[in-house]
């Protein structure tokens, strides 16, 4: 479906507030606090995987915790890979799902805050454990959380996929923080009541399915 439909929304407008410089001279005194410049502007979205997403980025920062140094056209930093996760730091972006769309599972080194602001997401995990075989998950049924506007959801390098299983755009505000390495323990039933028992741990890369 097109972005000219007429339930597509609007493009969203990114408002910054940045503190300003102190400028003195001969005649201004000293002051203890800033101005804030606040600049407004509309971001527009673009196509990726075929347009059945469209992204509009908002902000990034190379490291956490972030820098307010500056003010003016800030920028934005370039993103490795499918431009989700920017290493060591932070992505923020506009995500648009269009109607009666199938996510990908996927999972990414991060930790994702996703905030709905309109129509229903789909969030599709598996609840069980499972393996990939030819770039396909074994498993034979997923969890549909439905996430309805004003809900946050909260990511934490779990294999997912976002869908929207709705004749109408769905639109998501993401900030996706890069996390250390993925890892989950693996538990031992039979081992755990003998002497020196040590829990082991699997590490869990990033992974797209097909």
């Amino acid at each position: 479906m097109s972005s000219s439909s007429p339930n597509y929304p609007p493009a969203p407008k990114r408002i910054t507030a940045s503190n300003l410089p102190f400028v003195t001279s001969s005649t201004a005194g000293l002051h203890s606090e800033p101005g804030v410049e606040v600049l407004v502007d509309t971001v527009e979205t673009e196509p990726i995987l075929g347009g059945a997403l469209k992204r509009a980025r908002v902000a990034s920062s190379k490291k956490v915790p972030t820098s307010n140094d500056g003010h003016g056209d800030l920028g934005l930093d370039e993103v490795p890979g499918m431009g989700i996760v920017l290493p060591g730091g932070l992505n923020m972006y506009y995500l648009d799902v269009a109607p009666n769309t199938e996510g990908v599972m996927h999972r990414t080194t991060s930790t994702d805050y996703l905030v709905v602001l309109q129509g229903s997401l789909s969030l599709l995990t598996p609840p069980d454990p499972f393996n990939v075989v030819d770039g396909q998950g074994t498993y034979s049924e997923l969890t549909e959380t439905i996430c309805q506007p004003g809900d946050v959801v909260l990511q934490r390098g779990i294999m997912h996929a976002l869908s929207n299983r709705t004749n109408q755009w769905v639109r998501v505000v993401c900030t996706v923080v890069a996390s250390e390495t993925n890892r989950v323990p693996r538990i031992d039933t039979d081992a755990e009541s003998q002497p020196g028992h040590q829990l082991k741990t699997a590490v869990l890369d990033d992974a797209w399915l097909q």
